[in-house]
């Protein structure tokens, strides 16, 4: 009878140790094995992305600096049409003037000018439009 224990034990124990080798043999045959292509081909997408994402915050970056020149263009424009009123002031009222006028007010001028040109004036404002694309910029 104990021999029959002792059989009935060791065959259920070595059952019981063949079905835990199966199991263990079966789960490792079910995991996915890494595939070094795969694996080769997210790292060369997330490195895109991550290019992609770069040029999306240059272009960003860029498109901000487009406005704000465009509103410094907007700028100029608007003092480069002062300068030109008063230019055609200061001809108007030296073409008006009367002959002995004409020379001090000339030399006011001329004085005015020359100060603008120290002070750097006249290197600040440009003439962005010709009269040809005048219309088209408005």
């Amino acid at each position: 009878m104990e021999k029959d224990k002792l059989r009935s034990t060791v065959l259920i124990a070595a059952v019981a140790s063949v079905v835990l080798i199966m199991i263990i043999v079966g789960v490792r045959s079910c995991r996915e094995k890494p595939n070094p292509a795969i694996d080769r081909l997210q790292s060369i997408n997330d490195s895109l992305y991550d290019v992609i994402d770069l040029n999306n915050r240059k272009a960003d970056s860029l498109f901000i600096k487009i406005v704000s020149l465009n509103m410094h263009q907007d700028t100029i424009i608007q003092q480069q049409q002062i300068t030109n009123e008063i230019y055609r002031n200061e001809t108007y009222n030296i073409l008006s003037a009367t002959p002995s006028a004409t020379n001090s007010q000339f030399r006011t001028t001329l004085k005015k000018s020359d100060s603008l040109l120290k002070a750097g004036f006249y290197t600040r404002t440009y003439n962005l439009r010709s009269a040809t694309f005048q219309s088209q910029l408005q």
